[in-house]
């Protein structure tokens, strides 16, 4: 579960391009694989939780975007 002081500086520190990005991914089905980008880096560096996955030679399967990071994206995308 991700820390929702976390979340919100996350969100906060995102350039309207990496909230699109990040709101795109959360609209997929889980797992909602992610490729290692400036978008995923953030969300490393701001300790939010991530999954890694089994590299199947698509990029964007290396990291998982959970389902409570997610369900965030999609709120404040909402907002």
């Amino acid at each position: 579960m991700a820390d929702a002081r976390a979340l919100q500086t996350w969100w906060d520190g995102l350039s309207p391009e990496q909230r699109e990005r990040a709101r795109a991914i959360a609209l997929r089905p889980a797992p909602r694989g992610m490729a290692i980008d400036d978008l995923t880096a953030s969300m490393i560096l701001a300790g939010l939780p991530t999954s890694r996955q089994v590299w199947t030679g698509q990029p964007e399967h290396l990291v998982e975007m959970l389902d409570d990071v997610a369900a965030f994206v999609l709120d404040r995308s909402a907002a």
